[in-house]
């Protein structure tokens, strides 16, 4: 076991971004909240209590209310006695067929600021779209998925978006923050997932944390938040509202010269608007006994420390699933900062020269604060993966 220290570079300038109005009487002004919380009713005709639909918009509250801000998501309960609008004094969600023209809309985030001279927001709706209908097959379909299983996610080859990652985003919006599209966030335009074996979680992210701490401040009683992910920034898109999306790739296995090894299916990055993947959803790459790699991954501090020190381990398995009881490759110690972009770097690490031949694995990591007495809220976000092929 090598046990190493790295303290990770700061970036110089905050990425996130906050709301501005765009009206006459406030154009320019950044959306604010008359208090810090959001407190949101959810409308039992279009999301039925108990309903798949139901335990998304309650699992996007309480995963951004964890958050380390002073602002609250709170959910206040079930209610349509007076139908759900804008500016009826209450903030709602609920479910609604936008139209074709918004097909390729996955939801949106309505608030009275828009309304306000001084752009002070006091309710807030998020309305999901039962029309979102990108082009992947099948066509007629909406393309949610308000569950946990990652072969259901377009982005491991399957047709829909995330449920819970897209209504966090839409509560985002809520609190003032604008889409981001110059890196790996919640605000940009794909779901922010993490993986381990056949299950996704959806998280908040460094970026989204960095900005609402911006706006709101620290909370007292804020925890910390450590994420290892497989995904990284690829690119950007415009939003039609005049914004950026950012666009996220899979991350990547280098060689010794740094140059992208060869996949050993062939992978493409997912698109919602092609066909579903079935043959090669995620990426494979071929490696030989005893080379030596670079492993790509991306490590996010979304947490109340700004400096947080983590030990992870880096492990060879047989299956996607990773956890301690893997081949045990390597240990790094870093230090991760809180600095509102998330770090993207290589890891050199040893393939094994005792494995099968023509079989294949994944190289996987899991982090941990290394010191104990720290309390994270949220440890399902820890541990990710890689696939290879040895030769």
């Amino acid at each position: 076991m090598i046990a190493l220290t790295f303290l990770l570079p700061a970036n110089q300038a905050p990425a996130w971004e906050q709301i501005r109005c765009i009206a006459p009487i406030n154009k320019g002004l950044a959306k604010h909240w008359h208090e810090a919380v959001y407190r949101p009713v959810l409308d039992p005709v279009s999301i039925p209590e108990n309903s798949p639909q139901y335990q998304a918009a309650l699992e996007a509250i309480e995963r951004m209310n964890r958050n380390p801000s002073k602002f609250r998501y709170v959910f206040g309960g079930m209610d349509n006695g007076d139908g759900v609008s804008a500016n009826n004094g209450e903030s709602e969600i609920y479910m609604k067929d936008l139209g074709a023209d918004s097909a390729k809309i996955s939801a949106i985030e309505e608030s009275d600021a828009d309304y306000s001279p001084t752009c002070t927001a006091t309710e807030s709706d998020i309305i999901i779209n039962t029309h979102y209908r990108m082009k992947r097959p099948p066509v007629d379909k909406n393309k949610l998925a308000f569950n946990y299983q990652k072969n259901h996610l377009f982005a491991y080859g399957g047709i829909d978006a995330s449920a819970v990652s897209t209504i966090m985003h839409e509560l985002g919006h809520s609190a003032g923050l604008q889409h981001e599209g110059d890196l790996l966030n919640l605000m940009g335009g794909n779901n922010l997932l993490v993986a381990n074996g056949n299950v996704v979680e959806p998280y908040l992210g460094e970026d989204a944390a960095s900005g609402l701490i911006a706006l709101f401040g620290l909370a007292k009683n804020a925890e910390e938040d450590v994420t290892v992910s497989h995904w990284r920034y690829g690119n950007k898109l415009p939003a039609r509202d005049g914004s950026m999306f950012s666009l996220h790739h899979r991350t990547r296995l280098f060689g010794a010269n740094n140059e992208e090894l060869s996949f050993a299916c062939p992978y493409r990055h997912t698109d919602l608007d092609s066909l579903p993947i079935k043959d090669c959803p995620e990426p494979v790459y071929q490696v030989m006994k005893g080379q030596t790699v670079k492993l790509e991954l991306t490590y996010e501090n979304a947490g109340k420390t700004k400096d947080i020190e983590i030990i992870a381990n880096y492990y060879l398995s047989s299956d996607n699933q990773i956890d301690e009881t893997d081949r045990l490759l390597t240990t790094r110690t870093y230090i991760i900062k809180r600095d509102n972009k998330p770090s993207t770097f290589n890891t050199h690490l040893k393939i094994p020269k005792n494995i099968v031949s023509d079989k294949s694995y994944w190289l996987g990591c899991q982090i941990k604060l290394k010191r104990n007495l720290l309390k994270e809220y949220n440890e399902n976000n820890n541990v990710t993966y890689l696939g290879v092929k040895i030769n």
